[in-house]
């Protein structure tokens, strides 16, 4: 079963982390946005966009490894969801990521 984090946020949730984002970006006396706020927006949006599909696909390799132990999961009782999350972090650390 193939879970999409990306399906599982509302576009009106990601608009929220967009204007989250850009307005930090806003506060920080470091950073000087340029360019018009739209065009901001859009980078923002698509960048949030594409990190969380990353991390779907982090997810659904992680969930095909552990598939191949699922006998020994169920046998030793151990928890799936831990062990899919504790993988999924994993996995992501090793690529530069972080959950």
């Amino acid at each position: 079963m193939k879970r999409n984090l990306f399906m599982r946020l509302k576009p009106e949730k990601i608009e929220d982390l967009v204007v989250k984002v850009l307005q930090g970006l806003k506060e920080n006396p470091d950073v000087l946005l340029r360019g018009k706020e739209a065009d901001i927006q859009h980078e923002v949006k698509s960048v949030i966009i594409m990190d969380l599909k990353r991390e779907d696909e982090i997810e659904e390799e992680t969930r095909k490894i552990l598939q191949q132990y699922m006998k020994r999961i169920y046998r030793d009782d151990i928890s799936f969801t831990e062990l899919l999350r504790k993988a999924k972090k994993q996995i992501g650390r090793e690529r530069g990521l972080i959950f």
